[in-house]
């Protein structure tokens, strides 16, 4: 029987790391097309004047992806580790996802899980806040204020 984890640390083959990879270059992409710290360009783009969004968005990326690979480096010798940076990981990638949706709510769109059947179905009380916020017009946050 084939072992779950390489000894020696074989993270290339996980479709953990392939997915946390391709997460952190776009996210990257995502930051310089959509986040700005320059003031004059805050209309297409979500003003970020402290670069305190890009930063933290950027961080949690890397940080899911590397956690995978130290993960899975240190299988040898503790499975124990393994798991908890493989936790770590894990909540740094759920950490990016409420990033964006706040992003996409800042835009006054929903997030488009929420849209789906089966999310209508298991969260009524959700899609009634996500509705109330998509009917009335919402202050621009974050962008002009200092």
């Amino acid at each position: 029987m084939a072992e779950l984890f390489d000894k020696r640390g074989g993270f290339r083959r996980l479709h953990s790391f392939t997915l946390a990879t391709i997460v952190q270059v776009e996210t990257l992409r995502f930051c310089r097309r959509f986040l700005t710290f320059d003031h004059r360009e805050a209309g297409p783009r979500f003003y970020d004047p402290k670069g305190r969004q890009y930063d933290q968005m950027t961080q949690a990326a890397r940080s899911g992806r590397q956690n995978i690979i130290e993960g899975s480096e240190r299988s040898a010798t503790s499975k124990d580790t393994e798991m908890k940076l493989t936790d770590v990981a894990r909540a740094s990638l759920s950490e990016l996802r409420g990033d964006y949706e706040i992003l996409i709510l800042d835009r006054n769109q929903l997030p488009w899980s929420v849209l789906e059947a089966r999310e209508k179905e298991r969260s009524p009380t959700f899609m009634r806040r996500c509705s109330a916020l998509s009917t009335k017009p919402m202050p621009p946050c974050g962008r002009g204020s200092t």
